[in-house]
C-alpha cells in the first residue's frame, strides 16, 4: 500500500497515519468532504446560507483566513501548519508563501484539506499524530503556526508542562535567527466572557475565569496574556509581540497591536454568538471605553496572535473581506524603523486588483474639487510596486469620535456646529464632478481647524448633495452603535435634525435604503457577519434583573407582536385556497379564498361557486406538511353526490387508509374533475351560465417539517 496519496497538486503523507481516524466532528465532516470534492471556494457562501450550519460557517469561511492574512510575506517563505484540519488558513498560507507543510491528525481532515486546495502544487499533508511525526520534521522553516491550536496541547502531548514541551518542540524547527512561530489563541479573560459568552471550548460560562475547576476534563485550556508571556518565556522565546484580534482569532476582521491600539468607537461589534446562546451582562463598548482609559485593553482583548521575534512593520490592520470579489481589500498601517507610519491598501484577490488601483486618480479628482480652497485636504495617495495603494497617515481624531463626544457629553450646539461645518466642507464646489460616496463621519480627520478625507475608494464623476451624504453619514453613524440612537433623540428632536441636515423623513428613508441596496450589491457572493449572525446565531439573552422599566415593556411588547404573528403566519398555512381549470390548467390569474368556518379538531368547511366554464377544482389544504381528509364533497344540499365526488378526486399524498392523506410536502392539494362529476350527476344539458354551488369540509392536522423531510427521503 502506497505511503502517499494525491489530490490534485496536494500530497498526502501517510506513513505516519496510525490507520483510524482518533479525532472527528461526526457526520459534518462528510459533509465537508463532499462539499470540497464538489465546489469550488467560489461557491462556498451560497452552501453556507443553504446550509445554516455552525461547523460549516466555521471552517468554510474565508474570513478564517484574516488571522494570518496580515503578516507581512515575502513569498519566499517556508512554513509548518500544526493542527492545518479541514485548510481553514492553508490556502492563504500557499497562496503567499513557497511552500506549506500541514500536520493533521486526522485523515479525513486532511481529505478536505486537500480537495480544497487541489490545485495548488505547493502543500504537503502530513497525516498522523503530531507527536510521531515532530522527529521527522527539518530545521528549516521561515514560520510555524499554531492557530486554535496549542490549547489542545494537553490532549495529544503526555507529561509535564505539555504546552511548554510543545512550544520548545517546534523552536528547533524554526529558521536559525529570523524563523516566527505564531500563535492564535482565546483570552481566558476576554471581556467577552466577562459579559456572558459561554468558554468556547468547554460551552460553559465563566469557565475560564474560574481556572476551569469546574471542567477538570476540560477538552483546552487558554491563558491570560501574563500567563501566555510566561509560557512562551520558559518555552526559550524571550521576544515575543503580541496582537489582538477582534472581535476573536476566529473571524478577524480588524488586528490591533500596541502601537495601534482600538479607539473606543471601533469596538461595537461584539455580539457574534454563531454557535451557542449567550447572555449579556453588560454593555460590552461601554467597558472596552473605560478599559482603553485605563490602558487595560491587553488584558482583555478576546484573542490573542502572538509572534515570536523582533517586532513586524504591520502596526494594524482591518480587512473588508466580507464583500463581492473585486472589491475585497486589507488596510495597514506600517511603521518604519524611524518611527513614521505609512497607510497601505492591498487588493486580497486578483479580482480586487482595479479597484485598488483606480484610488489613485480619485485622488487626483477629489484635490481638483476640494483643494483650491482648502475645504477640504484629500490624504495623499500613490500607487506601490507590489499592487498596493499608499496614503499619508493622518494624526486626529475622526469626526465619528468628535461627534461621539458631543453627543456623550450633552452638547447640543457643538454637535450641531460640526454637522453644518460637514455641510459646508463637503458641499464645496459642486460645479466639479467628483465625490467621495463614502465621505462619512468615520472617514474624516479633525486635526485642528483642518480637516482630511482619508478613504475614498468609492469616488464618484458627478457631484452628490451634500445633504444626501450627511444623510448617509447619520443612517451609518446611529447603524454602528444603535445607543447612539436614543442619546441623539433626546439631545436633538427629528424634525430639528432632518431640517439641519436639509433632509426630510421620507428621503432619509430612501437613502437608508440606498444604503441597504449598496452593501447588498457590494456584497454580492460572499456572506457577511451580520447576515449570518441571523442565519445561525444563538439567542442573546439579557436578564430581566439587568433591565430597566422601558427596555422590560419594550421586551413584553415585542413579544405580543411576536405572538400576533405568528398566529396570523399559522392562520396564512392552514387557510384553504382554491384554483379554478377553465382550460388553462391551474395558476395563480384563476384562484379564490374562500371564507372558511373552522371548527375543532382542525375541521374547516366553506362554500365554492363554479361557473360552468369551470372544468376541474384544486383545493390547497394548507401551505405546510400536513396529514388532511376530504370530509365533505358535494353540491350544495344534495349530500348523495358525495359519494359520486369521491370517485373523481385525486391528490399528490400518499393515502393513509381511512380517507386520511398524508402530504410530506409544502404544497398539498386535492383535485376534483368537475367535468365527469357533472356529466354522472346528469348535469350537461343545463345552460353554460348556470353556476354549481359546491359544500367542501376538509379535516387537517399539520406536521414538522422535519418529520416531512425523513417521509420524503424514505419514500425514495
Amino acid at each position: 500500500m502506497s505511503s502517499t496519496e494525491q489530490i490534485g497538486g496536494v500530497t498526502l503523507d501517510l506513513s505516519r497515519y496510525p490507520g483510524e481516524d482518533f479525532y472527528c466532528d461526526g457526520d459534518v465532516e462528510d459533509e465537508l468532504l463532499a462539499i470540497a470534492r464538489d465546489n469550488g471556494e467560489d461557491a462556498f457562501h451560497r452552501i453556507i446560507e443553504e446550509k445554516k450550519s455552525w461547523p460549516i460557517l466555521y471552517h468554510l469561511s474565508p474570513m478564517r483566513e484574516n488571522i494570518v492574512g496580515w503578516l507581512p510575506f515575502a513569498g519566499t517563505e517556508n512554513v509548518l501548519e500544526i493542527g492545518a484540519g479541514p485548510g481553514a488558513i492553508t490556502g492563504l498560507l500557499s497562496r503567499r508563501c513557497r511552500s506549506v507543510t500541514c500536520v493533521e491528525l486526522s485523515k479525513k481532515r486532511s481529505l478536505i484539506n486537500a480537495y480544497r486546495h487541489r490545485d495548488r502544487d505547493n502543500i504537503r499533508i502530513l497525516v498522523g499524530n503530531f507527536q510521531d511525526i515532530e522527529p521527522t520534521l527539518p530545521e528549516e522553516y521561515d514560520y510555524i503556526f499554531l492557530i486554535g491550536v496549542l490549547e489542545y496541547a494537553g490532549s495529544y502531548l503526555p507529561g509535564e508542562d505539555p504546552f511548554a514541551r510543545e512550544l520548545k518542540l517546534l523552536k528547533k524547527h524554526l529558521k536559525p535567527g529570523t524563523g516566527r512561530l505564531v500563535i492564535a489563541i482565546e483570552n481566558r479573560l476576554g471581556m467577552k466572557y466577562f459579559a456572558g459568552c459561554r468558554e468556547d471550548h468547554s460551552g460553559r460560562y465563566f469557565d475560564g475565569i474560574e481556572s476551569y475547576e469546574n471542567t477538570p476534563k476540560s477538552p483546552a485550556e487558554t491563558f491570560s496574556k501574563p500567563a501566555l508571556s510566561a509560557l512562551l518565556a520558559r518555552a526559550g522565546f524571550p521576544e515575543v509581540q503580541f496582537y489582538y484580534p477582534y472581535p476573536d482569532y476566529k473571524f478577524t476582521d480588524t488586528v490591533y497591536s500596541k502601537k495601534r491600539p482600538p479607539k473606543a468607537s471601533e469596538l461595537s461589534r461584539n455580539i457574534r454568538n454563531f454557535d451557542r446562546d449567550r447572555l449579556l451582562l453588560f454593555d460590552e463598548k461601554k467597558a472596552y471605553a473605560g478599559v482603553l482609559d485605563d490602558g487595560l485593553y491587553d488584558i482583555f482583548a478576546n484573542s490573542f496572535a502572538v509572534v515570536t521575534g523582533a517586532p513586524l512593520p504591520v502596526a494594524y490592520c482591518r480587512f473588508s473581506g466580507e464583500r463581492a470579489q473585486e472589491y475585497r481589500i486589507r488596510t495597514e498601517i506600517t511603521e518604519d524603523g524611524s518611527g513614521a507610519r505609512h497607510v497601505v491598501k492591498y487588493p486580497l484577490c486578483e479580482k480586487a486588483r482595479d479597484h485598488v488601483a483606480r484610488m489613485a486618480d480619485s485622488y487626483r479628482k477629489l484635490r481638483a474639487r476640494y483643494e483650491q480652497d482648502s475645504s477640504l485636504v484629500i490624504a495623499p495617495c500613490q500607487l506601490t510596486e507590489d499592487g498596493g495603494a499608499a496614503f499619508a497617515f493622518i494624526e486626529g481624531k475622526t469626526l465619528e469620535e468628535v461627534l461621539e463626544e458631543k453627543l456623550d457629553a450633552g452638547d447640543r450646539e457643538g454637535f450641531c456646529a460640526l454637522l453644518r461645518e460637514y455641510l459646508r466642507r463637503v458641499g464645496a464646489n459642486p460645479q466639479v464632478p467628483a465625490s467621495d460616496y463614502d465621505m462619512t463621519f468615520q472617514n474624516l480627520i479633525l486635526s485642528g481647524t483642518t480637516w482630511t478625507a482619508i478613504d475614498y475608494e468609492w469616488e464618484v464623476d458627478h457631484a452628490i448633495p451634500a445633504s444626501d451624504l450627511l444623510g448617509r453619514s447619520l443612517v451609518l453613524f446611529l447603524r454602528e452603535d444603535p445607543a447612539r440612537k436614543e442619546k441623539l433623540r433626546e439631545l436633538l428632536p427629528e424634525e430639528e435634525l432632518l431640517s439641519l441636515a436639509g433632509l426630510t423623513r421620507e428621503k432619509l428613508e430612501a437613502l437608508s435604503q440606498e444604503e441597504d441596496a449598496f452593501q447588498e450589491n457590494i456584497a454580492a457572493g460572499s456572506l457577511p457577519p451580520g447576515r449570518a449572525l441571523k442565519l445561525l446565531g444563538g439567542k442573546v439573552i439579557r436578564p430581566a434583573e439587568l433591565q430597566s422599566v422601558e427596555e422590560l415593556e419594550e421586551a413584553r411588547r415585542r413579544h405580543e407582536e411576536d405572538v400576533r404573528a405568528q398566529r396570523e403566519r399559522e392562520q396564512a398555512l392552514v387557510r384553504v385556497k382554491v384554483y379554478f381549470d377553465t382550460g388553462n390548467g391551474y395558476n395563480e390569474k384563476e384562484t379564490f379564498m374562500p371564507e372558511a368556518f373552522y371548527e375543532r379538531e382542525g375541521l374547516v368547511s366553506f362554500a365554492v361557486r363554479a361557473g360552468r366554464n369551470v372544468r376541474a377544482l384544486r383545493l390547497d389544504p394548507a401551505s405546510v406538511p400536513c396529514v388532511a381528509m376530504l370530509r365533505r364533497a358535494e353540491f350544495t344540499g344534495e349530500e348523495k353526490s358525495g359519494a359520486l365526488f369521491s370517485r373523481y378526486v385525486t391528490h399528490n399524498g400518499t393515502a393513509c387508509g381511512g380517507g386520511a392523506v398524508l402530504f410530506a410536502t409544502g404544497d398539498p392539494w386535492f383535485s376534483l374533475d368537475l367535468q365527469k362529476i357533472r356529466k354522472k350527476s346528469g348535469r350537461r344539458g343545463e345552460d353554460a351560465g348556470t353556476v354549481d354551488e359546491l359544500t367542501f369540509t376538509i379535516q387537517m392536522a399539520g406536521i414538522p417539517g422535519t418529520m416531512s423531510e425523513a417521509i420524503q427521503k424514505g419514500s425514495r
